[in-house]
């Protein structure tokens, strides 16, 4: 998926933050709020071709990279909420107990857990170039006589 938004700042550890429109891709899902304004993002991206702010850059992202990064957020916890619900009436059938509770705080513990793990990966998924966006052009630098659109 190819993008194209304006550098509107580069920060100290050498990052480039770059505006970009929600596309139709991504103006239903609503994950992101950042920006000043709803149809706008603001992605901190490496800088490898030392963009400028104002320069326009086009970013790309793999589509099967957007497909992992979505069956790691939503199908590892379903998976992990239904595995929880199974142990939960499995252990209430061994104990006597009631089982739709034990199925219940089975499947959150579960759910939860599989959420602390992934939010404790996600350092090493930001670290990994192909869950994040990365500039592979610069369409148009940005020239004293130009508007900076930030």
């Amino acid at each position: 998926m190819k993008e194209k938004g304006q550098i509107v700042e580069i920060t100290e550890d050498g990052l480039a933050v770059v505006k970009i429109n929600r596309s139709s891709y991504c103006s239903s899902c609503g994950a992101c709020n950042m920006g000043a304004h709803q149809d706008e993002m603001l992605l901190k991206v490496p800088n490898r071709l030392n963009g400028k702010p104002g320069d326009l850059v086009e970013l790309d992202l793999e589509a099967a990279s957007i497909l992992k990064a979505s069956a790691i957020v939503y199908l590892i916890p379903l998976a992990a909420l239904l595995i929880g619900v199974v142990l939960g009436y499995i252990l209430a059938y061994q104990v006597n107990g009631n089982a739709e509770l034990f199925g219940a705080v089975g499947g959150i513990l579960m759910a939860v857990l599989a959420f602390l793990g992934i939010r404790m990966m996600e350092p090493t998924f930001k670290r990994q170039k192909k869950y994040s966006p990365q500039i592979v052009s610069i369409i148009k630098q940005f020239s004293e006589g130009d508007e900076l659109n930030g």
